[in-house]
């Protein structure tokens, strides 16, 4: 994607199709979280913007897939926040040793 300006992404973005025009939507690499690899869902998380309005929205971008089925779901940035204080503090009633080990 040479023709496309570097004004305006974000250094994480990979400048693919979706941000080369008029309410870009910003992408970075997504990134797989799978522990042993043989997990029936795969899990990947990443960051996406969207260029629209005085302030863009963003946050994280969860991917989740089973076999060929791909579900792509953008989460706020807000919501990336509590989400992320959610999940540590349920990861910790599930085994309270799990957050120290890691």
């Amino acid at each position: 994607m040479s023709n496309l300006s570097n004004t305006g992404h974000p250094p994480w973005c990979l400048r693919g199709p979706d941000c080369a025009g008029p309410n870009d939507l910003h992408l970075s690499r997504l990134i797989g979280a799978a522990v042993r690899g043989d997990e029936v869902i795969q899990v990947r998380i990443g960051l996406w913007r969207m260029d629209v309005g005085k302030t863009p929205p963003s946050g994280l971008l969860l991917e989740l897939s089973a076999g060929s089925d791909v579900e792509r779901w953008p989460v706020d940035l807000a919501q990336s926040r509590a989400l992320a204080d959610l999940c540590q503090r349920l990861l910790r009633q599930l085994d309270p040793g799990a957050l120290h080990a890691a």
